[in-house]
């Protein structure tokens, strides 16, 4: 009687992930249609093409990854608005994920289908739509993994170009 008692305390009280949890998963999206004055300047654009930019979904918030340029080391970095305190909560349902980013100058609404993995980032109305892009889902190791491989890539590259400066 004990042994049941004790298996029905551990069933009862052992956390179990929800169907469909996006907790301790990330996305990594490509822009399909950006428009450069709504893309954060903390991203790296080499020949004004934007890169792609990583959100991590944890404990009911989301953080924001970029590939970023400081100086000639290219790198991924958490944005700077959205510090460990100022994380942004989201909103999930079967077939939508939403949340909202203040920048600077906007306030943007996000829109991730769940079905398709098309992310718009909108006016806090959404009556306009700024940047819509494709994303890929990734665990959170492979997250990681892939924002950093991504970042080697673009450091790779920008190695390689020819620098002509005298100075």
């Amino acid at each position: 009687m004990k042994k049941i008692l004790f298996i029905i305390f551990i069933i009862l009280f052992q956390p179990f992930p929800t169907l469909g949890s996006v907790d301790g998963k990330g996305i990594v999206c490509k822009c399909l249609d950006c428009k450069l004055e709504h893309l954060d300047p903390s991203s790296y654009m080499p020949n004004n093409i934007p890169t792609e930019i990583g959100f991590h979904f944890k404990i009911n918030k989301v953080a924001i990854y970029y590939i970023r340029k400081i100086g000639d080391k290219i790198e991924v970095g958490e944005n700077i608005q959205t510090t460990l305190r100022k994380k942004k909560r989201f909103l999930s349902n079967e077939n939508e994920i939403k949340w909202t980013y203040k920048d600077s100058l906007n306030i943007y609404a996000y829109s991730l289908d769940r079905k398709t993995l098309i992310l718009n980032q909108m006016n806090i109305t959404k009556t306009k739509k700024y940047n819509i892009r494709k994303c890929e889902p990734f665990s959170e190791i492979e997250f990681f993994n892939k924002m950093n491989q991504l970042s080697e890539n673009y450091q790779n590259i920008y190695d390689k170009k020819p620098n002509k400066n005298k100075i």
